[in-house]
């Protein structure tokens, strides 16, 4: 165990990027209405189909296949027409898990204009992410996963699109883009109700666009996170989680601070949630959990809940009020466990 920590350590300082911005941040929405009511802090959770994306070691503790899908439209008060879909399965098998997963996104229909301002149509770029897992115990307690990503992106050419909110979501590079990018997963259940989780995502090539030439790193992100069942009774569950969540791009690029104090820097600006869920009667889900990210202005309540019933599962995450704006972010998920 003390050799898997250390890697993931020395991992993380060697992935350190001068300072750039990411492409493809669409991979770093969390999909899924569970995980949002619980502030994304599910990395140490991971127990159903969303695990593809969230932590996909705990695919190999899973004991029936699954299926999970959302759907919401995403942050409205900047355009209200942009959509997310979700979809991931997963099949157990003895000590192993595959697992497979689609997210699609639609930043919504734009004006296109030509270098005159003359109307010529509209245009509704999306993004595409396809991405297959597999997770093995490689003892009782302890899970690893890896995944492998394709992801493209499809844009029109920087001249004519007549949208300035598109440009704080990552939409300023013209034409189309695509890459691929690995995932590592670890999920250590150190007693039967205390979990820790590790998840380094998006580590693969710059994502290159076809008509402006350019080209931005994917987000590489590390998100440690732990889990803590302090009741798990028949008629009551209760789980704690917490969860730190780091782009790696551009850390430790201020030559003026010392190695610790951008150590500090890049701990503060980390994004940070902490969640609760309580299960009543294995049939009624009640959540909500407290986000913070300096960096991005993002700071407040997340809320939700669900209903369990004869392996469906219904849920709704509401994660609106952390964004400094009017909005509306309303998930729905639907899964069911064969």
């Amino acid at each position: 165990m003390k050799r898997i920590i250390n890697i993931l350590l020395l991992g993380c300082i060697c992935i350190c990027f001068a300072a750039q911005r990411p492409g493809a941040t669409f991979l770093l929405i969390p999909p899924t209405a569970r995980a949002t009511g619980m502030a994304y802090a599910f990395a140490a959770i991971a127990d159903d189909a969303s695990a593809n994306y969230y932590n996909a070691a705990g695919l190999a503790f899973l004991e029936s296949p699954s299926i999970t899908a959302s759907y919401f439209t995403y942050l409205t008060g900047l355009h209200p027409d942009m959509r997310y879909f979700y979809l991931g399965a997963a099949y157990p098998l003895m000590k192993s898990a595959w697992g497979v997963d689609v997210t699609y996104f639609t930043l919504g229909t734009y004006h296109l204009v030509d270098v005159w301002g003359n109307y010529i149509g509209d245009r509704i770029p999306w993004r595409l992410a396809v991405r297959l897992n597999y997770s093995r115990r490689v003892i009782k307690k302890i899970s690893l996963g890896i995944g492998w990503k394709f992801i493209h992106t499809q844009d029109v050419s920087e001249w004519v699109w007549d949208a300035p909110y598109l440009s704080d979501i990552g939409f300023d590079r013209g034409g189309t883009g695509s890459s691929w990018a690995f995932d590592f997963n670890l999920l250590y259940k150190i007693l039967p109700n205390l979990f820790i989780g590790s998840v380094l995502d998006n580590i693969g090539p710059d994502i290159k666009y076809t008509q402006s030439g350019a080209s931005d790193p994917l987000p590489w992100l590390f998100r440690p996170g732990i889990a803590y069942i302090p009741v798990n009774k028949k008629y009551v569950d209760v789980i704690i989680s917490a969860e730190l969540t780091k782009v790696l791009i551009g850390m430790f690029a201020d030559e003026e601070k010392t190695f610790w104090e951008q150590v500090k820097y890049e701990y503060d600006e980390a994004w940070k949630g902490i969640g609760l869920e309580v299960t009543i009667y294995r049939l009624l889900c009640l959540r909500g959990g407290y986000f913070y990210d300096s960096e991005g202005a993002r700071d407040g309540f997340t809320f939700g809940g669900g209903v369990h019933f004869k392996g469906f599962a219904f849920d709704i995450g509401i994660d609106e009020d952390i964004f400094e704006f009017e909005t509306q972010n309303r998930k729905i998920s639907l899964s069911y466990t064969f």
